[in-house]
């Protein structure tokens, strides 16, 4: 009995994608459009409308793109180096793009300078989908023998728990990232951006290469989902799985075909079939302010709207009871404002609507989330960032919170100079000339006080740390706020959340970031541009500082 069910689902669940239930897919074809991508009704596909940049290089709206029911759940599509393209990896420059309106295609040329390699890609397309085939003129250089292939990358959250069938094998993707790895002498790693590693070997000599999760000639992705939907295909190369969070936190699921040594010509074939829902329309995105409103206030909600949506005469205002009624308190006309890259706005003005209370917009069938009306809904507005958001990038200085630790004493073992010339990989670059006393890689005591961390990065950037005290500064001299929620020790080096110490938290917010201004006037003589990391293993970690 088991295995009757294992075999029927096995069966059936390929087989939805191609019934006529309204969820499931239509007969449409996708069209090269005036904007230079393919579309149809709920299913777009761009083809290097956005190219790779380097240095960061995750911006993750690049390469091959698909817009799947308005979620941009896809992307990356290119001839890449690597199984799971990390950040700092090389990516291909796009030095020619040519959209034939005639034969339906569009052609680009991807290039990596490092290997004097280039190859082709051609997307056309072909029934409910696209074909994407890869052309080379020359045959792969050796180096990149069993390294180079076509990759596309799907955004794991709109995949995680959902079901994958790979040549018919039932699985389903994994929440967290899972997998098998081996490692590979570094010799064997193709080459990163200017020359830089991502990775900390530990001495080892070796690097992290993730294995596939499957492997096979066709994936079905999602089933069961038909907003998610996809299938994707190749005759002449295996599909690959991977789980790109092995190597990074910031990485996609990933499928892989590796392009074939010794040869020339067209290389590699994949058919991508995105479903599309017969007659899909994106549901309307109600903007309002999540803050509230003062009574007295103009209240203009913008409504963005599929372009096929049609555009309703009104909208209403609900009134939250206390008993948890909601009764309509207002109805007003829907105004046009024009339409912007895919989409068409309305304006939506309830600013008649001043009595105190909880509110909600509705338009159609759509509810929006509650807002306020009240004259201090402004009051308390920036407490979340003056108690928790400036104190946690508080540099050089242990913070906790309750039973969390925010993070330990960041630097403290301190700075060394930046050698001559130093490209580093934040974008910055020690000239010709340290500008200091300081030899190269040599410490220069006493720079590891006070300062904020750039946002999102455990370094300092001098100017934007100017910018941020001359903002406490004038916030003091213009409002005085005696706020007092943390506290600040600098002699323990050590910051306490939602605990009160009798000074005014913009008081040592100042203090903390005019104490590394002066370190760096008084120990270099100047301003350095940054304080920052000098390994790129210890950059781009998500973790405790």
């Amino acid at each position: 009995m088991i295995k009757r069910l294992l075999f029927l689902l096995v069966v059936l669940l390929p087989a939805a994608s191609c019934n006529n239930d309204s969820n499931k897919a239509s007969n449409q074809e996708l069209k090269l459009n005036d904007l230079e991508y393919f579309e149809t009704q709920g299913v777009n596909v761009l083809v290097y409308n956005n190219l790779f940049t380097g240095g960061f290089n995750d911006e993750k709206t690049s390469g091959i793109e698909l817009i799947h029911h308005g979620v941009r759940t896809a992307q990356g599509g290119a001839v890449r180096l690597s199984h799971t393209p990390e950040q700092w990896d090389l990516v291909p420059a796009i030095p020619t793009r040519t959209v034939d309106s005639i034969a339906n295609t569009i052609e680009s040329v991807l290039r990596y300078e490092d290997y004097d390699f280039d190859s082709r890609v051609i997307v056309s397309p072909k029934g409910k989908g696209v074909e994407i085939s890869v052309y080379l003129d020359k045959p792969l250089p050796a180096a990149l023998e069993g390294a180079a292939g076509f990759n596309l990358e799907f955004l794991p959250s709109q995949y995680w728990n959902k079901t994958f069938l790979m040549d018919g094998r039932l699985n389903r993707f994994p929440r967290y990232a899972v997998g098998n790895t081996i490692t590979r002498p570094n010799s064997e790693k193709p080459k990163q951006f200017k020359g830089y590693v991502t990775s900390d070997d530990r001495g080892t000599g070796r690097f992290i290469d993730p294995l596939p999760l499957e492997k096979g000639r066709t994936i079905l992705m999602a089933p069961e989902d038909p907003e998610r939907l996809v299938k994707i295909s190749s005759e002449d190369a295996d599909l690959m799985l991977f789980d790109g969070r092995i190597l990074a936190q910031n990485g996609w699921f990933v499928v892989r075909s590796l392009l074939p040594a010794g040869k020339t010509g067209k290389v590699l074939t994949w058919t991508v079939e995105p479903n599309a829902i017969k007659g899909w329309i994106r549901e309307p995105n109600i903007g309002l302010s999540q803050v509230g409103y003062i009574p007295s206030q103009p209240k203009i909600s913008v409504i963005e709207l599929d372009r096929k949506d049609k555009v309703l005469a009104k909208a209403s205002i609900y009134k939250v009871g206390e008993d948890g009624s909601a009764t309509k308190v207002f109805s007003g006309k829907i105004e046009p404002w024009g339409d912007y890259f895919k989409y068409h706005y309305v304006k939506f003005d309830f600013s008649s609507v001043s009595i105190p209370g909880i509110y909600y917009i509705q338009y159609g069938d759509i509810k929006t989330n509650n807002f306020l009306i009240d004259d201090k809904v402004y009051d308390k507005i920036t407490d979340a960032t003056s108690d928790i958001w400036i104190p946690i990038h508080m540099n050089h200085m242990f913070v906790n919170e309750a039973y969390r630790v925010w993070h330990g004493e960041p630097f403290k073992e301190g700075y060394l100079q930046a050698p001559a010339p130093t490209d580093h990989f934040d974008m910055h670059r020690q000239g010709p000339t340290t500008d200091t006393k300081y030899k190269g890689l040599e410490l220069i005591p006493g720079l590891n006080v006070g300062g904020f961390f750039d946002a999102g990065d455990f370094d300092i950037e001098t100017g934007a740390n100017i910018g941020v005290v001359q903002n406490f500064v004038q916030i003091w001299e213009y409002f005085k706020p005696p706020r007092d929620q943390t506290f600040v020790d600098q002699k323990q080096r050590y910051v306490d959340l939602h605990r009160p110490d009798g000074i005014p938290d913009i008081l040592q917010f100042i203090e903390h970031g005019t104490l590394n201004l002066l370190a760096q006037a008084e120990i270099i003589g100047h301003m350095a541009s940054t304080l920052s990391n000098s390994v790129l293993d210890n950059y781009h970690h998500l973790g405790d500082a």
